[in-house]
């Protein structure tokens, strides 16, 4: 065999034994799928193991486990093991899910809710649908559903960070290596990096800086693009203009955060102008223009992360924070 079918195979092994579909039941609707799952790991039980039933789609998942008095614990991807998951967990859907009785679980980031005893398999189903679709934006069509039984241990081993279904209960052979087999997860925190100077910080960021502001280029005909590039005190904001044809960006003042009167002393706000920002009035921050034609992507992103470390004062001891229209 060669190495590229032996690596299909090997994928399509791990695939297929992962997400172990619930024979059977492929023609009903998806609430009928997520209630015959519930009722398959409550009717077959198996000394020493657990049963588990998971519905997903993508990595967007909800698994749930039979409970001694009859209920059932769920749980609910959460974004400390998937950080993808951060683009798709907004805050209105955070609202959603919370709205629906889900809460974090701090043991691994997940979403958990306990759904009672003498609650219908048909409304757990509807509850578990709900948090998909509302809480996650999963389309109906491309759910996938699963059961499998694992050993009833006290921290059964779950996918490790960043693979596939991060944070799922799984104990198949294939994903081993990378599982968690601990009762609590903590992320490892950002390391930080000291900046002595704007020429540092753009060797580091400065790629990045870019790329944010060659999106809002190739978007810019949409209205509700923009990118903010926070020090911790001090930020700034920019988004294209059409059919101008420009990038708008404004530096925060004073006047919109008087913490910031200790940091904008005369010298700074000099330079800033300097730059070519106006004076708050048509804003209530400083402001510029940046013309396609005139400036390069990388032009404005450089001057950008220049007024977070020579305006601002960043140092780098946190990495500062990008936060666009899609947070």
């Amino acid at each position: 065999m060669s190495n590229i079918k032996r690596a299909v195979a090997q994928a399509a092994s791990v695939i297929t034994a992962m997400l172990l579909a619930v024979g059977g039941v492929q023609s009903a609707e998806p609430a009928t799928k997520i209630d015959q799952s519930l009722q398959n790991i409550t009717a077959l039980v198996r000394p020493g193991k657990v049963g588990y039933a998971t519905v997903w789609d993508g990595n967007r998942y909800v698994q749930c486990r039979r409970l001694l008095d009859g209920g059932y614990r769920c749980e609910a991807a959460g974004s400390v093991l998937q950080p993808s998951l951060k683009a798709v967990l907004t805050g209105e859907r955070l609202n959603r899910l919370a709205a629906l009785g889900w809460t974090i679980d701090p043991a691994f980031g997940n979403f958990v809710q306990l759904f009672p005893p003498n609650l219908a398999t048909s409304a757990v189903a509807d509850q578990i649908l709900k948090a998909l679709t509302q809480g996650y934006g999963a389309d109906e069509v491309n759910l996938e559903f699963g059961t499998a039984w694992i050993d009833d241990v006290p921290c059964p081993p779950r996918n490790g960070p960043s693979q596939n279904l991060a944070g799922m209960i799984n104990d198949v052979r294939e994903m081993q290596s990378v599982a968690i087999k601990t009762c609590s997860y903590v992320a490892p925190s950002e390391p930080s990096q000291k900046v002595a100077s704007a020429a540092e910080l753009i060797a580091f960021s400065g790629a990045e800086a870019t790329a944010e502001f060659q999106r809002l280029r190739i978007n810019a005909s949409k209205k509700t693009v923009w990118v903010v590039f926070s020090a911790g005190i001090g930020y700034v904001q920019c988004m294209p203009a059409s059919p101008e044809a420009l990038f708008y960006c404004e530096a925060q003042s004073a006047e919109s955060w008087s913490a910031l009167s200790a940091v904008l002393t005369p010298e700074r706000v000099g330079k800033l102008q300097s730059m070519g920002y106006a004076a708050p009035g048509r804003a209530p921050n400083y402001w510029k223009e940046y013309p396609f034609s005139t400036f390069s992507d990388a032009a404005v992103a450089h001057e950008v992360l220049t007024i977070l470390v020579d305006i601002y004062g960043y140092t780098g001891a946190r990495k500062y924070r990008v936060r666009t229209e899609e947070d």
